[in-house]
């Protein structure tokens, strides 16, 4: 009975102890405040739709307390904006009242119940007025603003976040390529292949807006001007765009469509497909984004060279570089530590040097691999050329080497024909010439 009575003598200790101290738990805690959390200088991209362009003023209330509070929001004066422009050393010009609206008057009050964080003040920009200012400059608005601020409000005002500059930009809305390049290389004809393409807009969509879409084959020529390439024109039977048209559908703001390739019809070579945007139901052709250049490249396999033979060369050192080298039969050997060099022991052999491969029957050439000698630079540059008796030449193309020992693979334009020249025209140590392997590119 006494353990009992103890108990609760001390629970009636404690109980009175902790309803005579202080509670200070909420002593730090601001008072609510009212705030703009967009402020500042704020610049605001508005497109030129035709429709009305609403810019929705956020003001937050702060604060732990479930107060209910009200806050206006008032458009500053000239002698108001003066005033900030000396303070920030800033020099911005009021836009006239007619190129902006106040939703709700010159002045507007913002109420907030006990649970709202955040209402807003709406501000109408009438950006058709504000392009006829004579020195508006649309793109890059640096002197315009909407001086919008609180005024006062029945809690406390964030005296630091209670102005915004609004600054509007004007764009017009255009029509675009998401992405301006893209490639493809075909390694299989029993695989299909395809590349997903995006046009698309930047400002709300309101609309169904229907996108024409072709190749626009002059524009090769240019692009290989500009980057230094000599892409060819994709054949029109090598690929279909679908769907035709493309419909960036309304609350949308991209429409995709796929280019699928007919690899029957793609040779072996490098080709540019440039897609251009050529119609838009609504609105304008973005013209720096109006065109996705897309690659396409088929490369031919190495075609096996057994009983492959040399048909004729201009010279050999089957002597001075030592037993089993020199000789032309080695660009065909498959050991790249073995070469074939152009002859110096007992007379020199002179520029141009040439050695003519007989590949037995008549094959489709679409490429050649050459690999100099190991650590060597001596060959440097020189041509190709096809025949199918061995004695007229047709040339396919040309080559210049870079001081590498792997492997170069070279284009020349897919030609029919059983003797492959390679001839080469250029020394790093003229007159002498090497290569270690030859292999060539193509269809049997």
């Amino acid at each position: 009975m006494k353990k009992n009575n103890l108990f609760f003598i001390v629970l009636l200790v404690l109980l009175v102890g902790g309803f005579s101290c202080e509670d200070t738990r909420l002593d730090d805690i601001s008072d609510p405040t009212v705030y703009i959390p967009a402020n500042g200088e704020i610049e605001q991209v508005i497109f030129s739709t035709g429709e009305p362009y609403i810019y929705r003023l956020g003001v937050y209330k702060s604060g732990v307390h479930e107060t209910i509070a009200s806050a206006t929001v008032v458009v500053m004066s000239e002698t108001e904006l003066q005033v900030y422009n000396g303070e920030n050393k800033t020099n911005y010009e009021k836009l006239p009242d007619n190129c902006f609206e106040l939703r709700g008057g010159s002045s507007v009050q913002v109420n907030f119940s006990k649970e709202s964080r955040l209402e807003f003040a709406e501000i109408e920009i009438l950006y058709d007025e504000i392009k006829k200012i004579t020195d508006f400059d649309a793109e890059s608005n640096e002197t315009y603003v909407i001086p919008v601020m609180l005024s006062h409000a029945d809690i406390s005002v964030g005296n630091e976040r209670q102005t915004v500059l609004i600054k509007p930009i004007i764009k017009e809305p255009n029509v675009y390529f998401s992405s301006l390049e893209s490639s493809i290389k075909i390694e299989s004809v029993d695989e299909p292949y395809s590349q997903t393409l995006r046009v698309a807009v930047d400002f709300s969509n309101l609309w169904d807006i229907t996108v024409e879409i072709d190749a626009d084959e002059e524009a090769v020529e240019a692009y290989n001007a500009q980057n230094g390439t000599q892409y060819k024109l994709l054949p029109a039977s090598a690929y279909t765009f679908t769907p035709v048209p493309v419909t960036i559908s309304v609350d949308e703001n991209f429409a995709e469509f796929e280019v699928v390739l007919n690899t029957d019809n793609v040779d072996y070579d490098d080709f540019l497909l440039p897609i251009s945007i050529k119609q838009v139901s609504r609105f304008s052709i973005d013209e720096d984004r109006s065109t996705h250049y897309m690659t396409v490249s088929r490369p031919a396999e190495r075609m096996n060279r057994e009983g492959w033979s040399i048909a004729d060369f201009s010279s050999e050192e089957a002597v001075g570089e030592g037993a089993g080298q020199g000789t032309a039969a080695n660009v065909l050997d498959g050991n790249t530590g073995t070469f074939w060099h152009s002859e110096w022991a007992y007379a020199t052999g002179q520029l141009p040097h040439h050695i003519t491969i007989d590949m037995q029957k008549e094959v489709t050439v679409a490429g050649v691999d050459l690999q100099r000698r190991v650590n060597n630079s001596d060959t440097r540059a020189g041509n190709f050329y096809i025949s199918s008796d061995n004695q007229t030449f047709t040339l396919i193309g040309s080559f210049e080497m870079a001081a590498v020992n792997e492997a170069q693979t070279f284009k020349v334009n897919t030609s029919n024909g059983r003797y492959l020249k390679v001839e080469i025209t250029e020394s790093n140590r003229a007159p002498f010439a090497n290569l270690a392997e030859v292999y060539i590119r193509g269809v049997e």
